[in-house]
């Protein structure tokens, strides 16, 4: 999950250093609150105390909204995997990652930074949307590789216009092949982002009422919006 939206950072002292061990952060909107709450049980055994998830205020593009946050204690197995990501202070998809993450972790990653994008009717089907945007190309491109090489997932890097980052998209076909492999460890609030055949028979209107029908949410969100629909 760090790979996603989690954070691993070192506290600051008075003079400007950091030293010591990392802790983990990570927030989402409200909303899914309850996916907070599954990747908080899924490593509080790491930690001699209950880790709390609490709710909080957020900005973001000069807006506020509500949102949920989780910030754990300082711990040195969090230190050991922040040297093998983070270099110069930032992020990496490196091949350390990659050959230790797991299925769950990569369901992880994907419910954090994925998201389906589907056709307005008449047409049918769609495309899945990596957002791998604060990434090098050349970490994109590592990760494209990996996954073919290891899942027979085939996807294609695209330039943001806007932002000039880089992200993952493929049609939904690749997406129903993709999905078979995480939908295992989805839970159900947040299975809206998994593919299902029925997007190629029914279309994406004839879907959402499904979902409004199943355990499954309807397809929404900041997360689609924002992955999804400024994509290009």
């Amino acid at each position: 999950m760090v790979m996603g939206d989690a954070s691993l950072y070192q506290g600051t002292y008075r003079d400007g250093s950091r030293k010591g061990n990392y802790l983990l952060n990570m927030s989402h909107s409200y909303r899914q609150r309850q996916y907070l709450e599954h990747k908080r049980d899924i490593i509080n055994d790491l930690f001699d105390y209950r880790l709390i998830v609490r709710d909080t205020i957020a900005k973001a593009q000069g807006k506020t909204y509500p949102a949920s946050r989780l910030l754990t204690r300082v711990h040195p197995r969090l230190s050991f995997i922040a040297k093998r990501i983070y270099i110069d202070r930032k992020k990496r998809i490196t091949q350390w990652a990659l050959d230790n993450i797991t299925d769950e972790g990569l369901a992880l990653w994907w419910l954090d930074d994925g998201c389906l994008h589907l056709n307005k009717p008449p047409q049918k089907g769609g495309d899945m949307i990596w957002g791998t945007y604060g990434f090098p190309k050349e970490d994109v491109e590592l990760m494209r590789s990996w996954l073919t090489d290891k899942y027979g997932i085939n996807l294609h890097i695209l330039k943001h216009k806007r932002s000039g980052g880089y992200y993952l998209k493929r049609g939904l076909s690749e997406a129903l092949k993709f999905s078979e492999i995480v939908r295992p460890y989805t839970p159900d609030s947040m299975r809206y982002k998994i593919a299902e055949r029925s997007m190629f028979v029914q279309g994406p209107y004839s879907l959402s009422n499904n979902l409004q029908n199943s355990a499954r949410p309807p397809l929404r969100g900041d997360d689609m919006v924002h992955a999804c629909g400024n994509a290009g």
